[in-house]
């Protein structure tokens, strides 16, 4: 069910979601089968814009494999064809009103009585708003020269397009991975096809497509460059900086996936009070819908119900912080039901937390636990609180007893330890344990193993009843990829270690 953007429509509905992807698919077929009057608005002319806009035939993962799924539509791996045909098919048996062709250009008002205004001019009167638009609307732009008539590009549609052709792919994440084995896949095309990373790991890419892209390398069908930023870009050729000097290849086609940013202006926008300052209109302090920092990637400040600082508008899926489709759509039906009056509705990943938390003292609630971590341990206090649940799936919890040790030196390791409780010595002098050096509550340790790969370089025990978390290498360099904040205190504490 759906209407195409007629103008001058006015709607009036008790929920209305913004974006048609998994999250705002789930939340508004969640709202339909609830019987809640509702609008799902899209911006297209088709549902799942992100998805819709992914390669042909590329392989839609279903990860974590240990999250249930929590939606009134299906989804499981599979090709992004049949993901997309199951979600139009359960969409409209599902009697979802899609709203087609309405990009939002503006939202006022208040709880109970939203305004939303299209760039047609229709307006959506809503009791609540669910913002569900993701971040693909606004990518990463290539920041180095480019040359009038070169050819870069922020999305592929279709691998099988380009044959013979000189291709450089800037990015590691999933996008960039996938849009470079897509166009080497097929040696009748051709393609000589290179993929830059910026650093030497695949830090926000899954497990699955970085074995599979250096399996590529290894066959010979692929080139990656590590530890290289593009310089100039030319018509035929690309320069890039390296670890080794200057670089100049042949290049007729630069593929740009180097991940996105929430949309601020218009997000920030919602509700919010202007007023003149040095000559410029800006949004007025305590009004609109806040972020967790100043930094371009923040995402907004949420409750744990996905309320923003604006009463009565949620945001749930990319925009919050959760990018994997799992997570939108339990996401999306999770709000409806907070929404509803469902209040003792617990997250789908609780399970999983629970049992994590139930080896800490105390006999805590994760809720409680969470506000531990976020409040206490410097590097997580920039980081939403879904985002610390979704960190937390990839981290280890443990406490010790007064004396028991976390590390011995010159054991394997490279994984990043944060101090929720408590403190740790370090032994600062392999001949004397008595020598030692304290590391306060909230600080992290082992940082130098994450940086440089190794071994642990001095034995850290327990000075008291303390508590940590101990993040994975990639959980640690996923962090400090997409939270800049915690980025720089924990490249910020390395290089003051390293002075004293």
């Amino acid at each position: 069910m759906g209407t195409r953007g007629e103008t001058g429509l006015e709607t009036r509905v008790r929920i209305a979601v913004i974006g048609s992807g998994p999250a705002g698919l789930s939340a508004a077929s969640r709202a339909a089968q609830l019987g809640l009057a509702h609008v799902l608005i899209e911006k297209t002319d088709h549902l799942s814009d992100t998805i819709y806009k992914y390669q042909k035939g590329k392989h839609v993962m279903a990860t974590p494999s240990s999250l249930v799924l929590r939606s009134d539509l299906d989804f499981e791996a599979g090709k992004r064809e049949a993901v997309l045909g199951t979600w139009e098919d359960q969409t409209t048996g599902c009697k979802v009103n899609v709203l087609y062709n309405a990009e939002i250009a503006a939202i006022t008002g208040a709880k109970g009585e939203f305004a939303l205004k299209t760039k047609k001019g229709d307006i959506v009167l809503a009791e609540t708003v669910i913002l569900a638009i993701g971040t693909q609307g606004n990518p990463n732009l290539v920041r180095c020269a480019v040359e009038e008539g070169a050819n870069v590009q922020y999305q592929l549609d279709d691998p099988g397009e380009y044959i013979d052709e000189h291709i450089t792919v800037l990015g590691t994440g999933d996008a960039g991975i996938e849009n470079a084995m897509g166009l080497a896949a097929d040696p009748q095309q051709r393609n000589k096809v290179t993929i830059v990373n910026r650093s030497s790991e695949f830090a926000t890419a899954k497990d699955a497509n970085v074995k599979a892209l250096l399996a590529m390398e290894a066959e010979g069908r692929l080139t990656v460059l590590r530890e290289t930023t593009p310089a100039k870009i030319g018509k035929g050729t690309i320069t890039f900086d390296t670890r080794d000097g200057e670089l100049q290849v042949p290049c007729d086609r630069v593929i740009a996936r180097m991940g996105s940013a929430p949309p601020r202006a218009f997000v920030e926008g919602a509700c919010a009070e202007f007023e003149e300052k040095d000559g410029k209109k800006v949004i007025k302090r305590g009004t609109g819908i806040e972020f967790t920092s100043a930094d371009r990637v923040a995402y907004p400040k949420l409750s744990p119900t996905f309320e923003s600082t604006v009463p009565g508008i949620y945001v749930i899926g990319a925009l919050a912080g959760y990018p994997l489709i799992k997570h939108c759509m339990n996401q999306g039906y999770d709000v409806v039901e907070f929404i509803n009056g469902n209040t003792s509705l617990k997250p789908a990943d609780e399970p999983i937390l629970a049992d994590k938390f139930a080896r800490l003292p105390g006999n805590r609630s994760v809720d409680e636990w969470l506000t531990t971590f976020g409040s206490q341990i410097d590097i997580f206090k920039e980081v939403s609180p879904l985002q610390l649940r979704e960190l937390m799936l990839d981290s280890t919890v443990a406490s010790f007893a007064a004396g028991e040790t976390v590390f011995e030196r010159n054991a394997p390791g490279t994984s990043l330890f944060a101090i929720a409780e408590g403190s740790v010595l370090v032994e600062i002098d392999k001949d004397d344990a008595s020598r030692t050096v304290r590391i306060a509550q909230g600080s992290i340790f082992g940082e130098v193993g994450l940086i440089s790969g190794r071994r642990r370089g001095s034995t850290i025990r327990a000075a008291e009843p303390t508590v940590v978390v101990e993040l994975a290498r990639n959980a640690a360099l996923k962090l400090i990829s997409t939270v800049p904040p915690a980025g720089r205190a924990i490249t910020r504490t390395s290089i003051e270690r390293q002075l004293l």
